[in-house]
Parts: C-alpha cells; sequence; structure tokens
C-alpha cells in the first residue's frame, strides 16, 4: 500500500485537534476549559486549510523580499498562520471568516475567572464555529471526513429550570471588561448581514416534548420542504412526535461588495496566470466545481463561499475566494493540463473576456 501524502496527516491532525477541542468544551464542572477549547479549535482551523492547501499543491511557507523562506528561530520555515490563511481562502465579509477571527482575537482575552461568564456569552459563535469546521471539512475532503460520527449530543440539567435560565442570565453579564469590549467592537464592525448570518452566530431553541416512554427520545429526520407533495407536508405536519424536520430554502440579503461576473471574474483570473485563460476555461471550471446549479434547478443553491446568485438581477457573482481558488489550482503548465487536459496557450498581450456562465 502506498503511503499516505503529507497532507492526509496534516487532515487528521485537524479532526483530532477539533475532537479535543469539543471534548474540553462539554466536560462538566471544573474539568471544562473554555480556553483549551478555543485554542485547540484554533489549532484544528489551521490544519485543516494547511491540509486543503497543500493537497492543492499550494506553498504555505512565507519568502522575504528575495524569494527566501523565512525562518523561525528553530530553523524551521514558517507557514502560514491562520489568520493568513483565512485571508487567503475567503472574502472579507464571508461570515466563516468572521466567526474565526472572532475567536482568533477572543484568545488572549480570556481570564480563568471568567471562563464560565463567556462560554454563556458566546454560545451561538461557539456552535457556528464547529459547524463550520465540520462543513469545510466535508464540502474540501468529503463525508468520509466528517466528526459526526466522532461527537453526541450533550446532555444539560440546570438550564432547562427557570432558576437554571436566571443563572445563564447571570453568568452572561459577569465577563470581564476586556472581553466585553472586544465582542461589542468586533461585532460593531461587522455588516448586518454577516451578523445575522447562522455561520456567524448559530443559535438554537431546545423545547422539551411529552410523550410516552416508548416512544424514542430523539428520533430525527430531515427533509426538503421542496421534495414534499402536499400529502406529505399535511401527513408530516400531524407527526409532532416523530421529529421530522422539514427544510426550507432561505434567501438571504448579501451585501454584494467585491463579488464578480463571469467576464469580470474570467479576467481577474486571467490576470493572475502567465498564459491565456479564456471564457470557455471558466466555464468549464465552475461546471467541475459545482459552485452553481445547473439551468433548471433552484438557483439559490450555490456554494455560498465561491458563488451568490443575485435575485434582483438575475445573475451569479463569483467571490474573492473563488477567484484565488481558481488561480491556485491552474498556476502552473501542470495544474493546467491535469483540468482541462491539454498544455496551455502563451498569454496574450490582449486578454478579453464576454458573455455569461
Amino acid at each position: 500500500m502506498a503511503p499516505r501524502p503529507r497532507w492526509w496527516h496534516t487532515l487528521m491532525e485537524a479532526r483530532r485537534q477539533a475532537c479535543v477541542a469539543i471534548d474540553f468544551y462539554n466536560r462538566s464542572g471544573d474539568k471544562r476549559s473554555y480556553l483549551d477549547f478555543v485554542v485547540h479549535m484554533h489549532l484544528a482551523w489551521q490544519n485543516l486549510l494547511h491540509a486543503d492547501f497543500s493537497r492543492r499543491g499550494v506553498n504555505i511557507y512565507y519568502r522575504d523580499a528575495r524569494g527566501r523562506y523565512v525562518k523561525g528561530k528553530d530553523g524551521q520555515r514558517r507557514s502560514w498562520e491562520l489568520q493568513h490563511c483565512l485571508k487567503e481562502e475567503f472574502g472579507d465579509s464571508d461570515p466563516v471568516r468572521a466567526n474565526v477571527e472572532f475567536f482568533i482575537g477572543l484568545r488572549n482575552k480570556i481570564e480563568h475567572r471568567f471562563e464560565a461568564a463567556l462560554l454563556v456569552a458566546t454560545a451561538a459563535h461557539v456552535h457556528a464555529l464547529v459547524i463550520n469546521f465540520d462543513a469545510e471539512l466535508v464540502g474540501r475532503f468529503g463525508h468520509e471526513h466528517s466528526l459526526a460520527d466522532e461527537l453526541r449530543f450533550p446532555v444539560f440539567v440546570q438550564s432547562f429550570t427557570p432558576a437554571g435560565m436566571a443563572e445563564q442570565r447571570k453568568l452572561r453579564r459577569g465577563i470581564s471588561a476586556a472581553a466585553r469590549t472586544y465582542i461589542t467592537n468586533f461585532e460593531g464592525a461587522l455588516d448586518q448581514s454577516v451578523r445575522d448570518d447562522e455561520r456567524f452566530v448559530y443559535r438554537i431553541q431546545l423545547s422539551p416534548m411529552k410523550g410516552s416512554t416508548s416512544e424514542a427520545d430523539l428520533a430525527v429526520t430531515f427533509v426538503r420542504e421542496e421534495e414534499l407533495t402536499e400529502a406529505d407536508l399535511v401527513r408530516i405536519r400531524g407527526e409532532a412526535k416523530t421529529g421530522t424536520v422539514v427544510i426550507a430554502e432561505k434567501l438571504r440579503d448579501v451585501a454584494l461588495m467585491d463579488e464578480l461576473l463571469p467576464a469580470q471574474a474570467t479576467l481577474a483570473i486571467a490576470a493572475q496566470l502567465p498564459f491565456k485563460f479564456n471564457q470557455s476555461h471558466f466555464t468549464t471550471l465552475r461546471k467541475q466545481h459545482g459552485v452553481r446549479p445547473e439551468n433548471g434547478e433552484p438557483p439559490e443553491k450555490t456554494e455560498r463561499k465561491y458563488c451568490i446568485y443575485s435575485a434582483p438581477h438575475r445573475n451569479y457573482l463569483y467571490t474573492p475566494a473563488y477567484i484565488r481558488k481558481c488561480v491556485s489550482e491552474l498556476d502552473t503548465p501542470e495544474k493546467f493540463r491535469s483540468v482541462f487536459g491539454k498544455d496551455p496557450d502563451p498569454r496574450e498581450d490582449d486578454t478579453s473576456a464576454s458573455g455569461l456562465s
């Protein structure tokens, strides 16, 4: 059996760090450590992005002005820190990036005596951090690497009682002044659409349900509303105890700032490649990536990290993260050949693109 590539081991470390982080978070009493959760999730995200960069052939090491590798005190080459990885991979207004950056800055504001208060105050941010990590893990490397089989639903007791709810509110008010100022300033600088996005804060509400002891405690089935007939909807609504969840596609208002039309995206990619790249190449590439649905499918079902559907204009816009992704996959003749099956043509002085994709 051939040895595993280096990126695979980095990926396994990312999964391990995430599991360690979640274990620290879910421990009870004094065994719980919010700081350890934040530190290990930081390492999990960094390893995840490093693994994907390495798999795609992206150089993740810093170079100086002369092109030489920058080395640390230990003599090893300095790799990109998490903040740099996020800038390379996500757009400035991406909620996933904002969520991870929130914890990067919060890390130095955590004081042991205020950990319990911070844990309550940032619970929705924590949920988003973990859910986003697993979504990126699956999106980049496949469902077989999901953390779903590693994690279990935690058991709570206190917060479901009136006294427990009051205690939670008291804890929330008890965070340090430095942490409170940081959270207020960080969220205040974000666009409203980012603050409201579930990828930045993932709020949940748990409601106890009464049922006979012969029924399953938790049996949940997820189905899409668009895939159900009227008869199915009537039947499901009458089966409250079975725990069937109907998913309705939610259209979000997005502040479109840095996104590009297909022709503009083509030019942006072409400007960063040493050879010819045209509209035909772009269309082929985005079909391979599957970042937007094909004609006849619901147009809003895009991979929002890379592509956004603008309902008022009825067109697709591509994000800076997608431009970077395309460039990183095509920036050498070998990579270009592996994608398109032929050698690239020399770059022309006048690169033009037109049409829609």
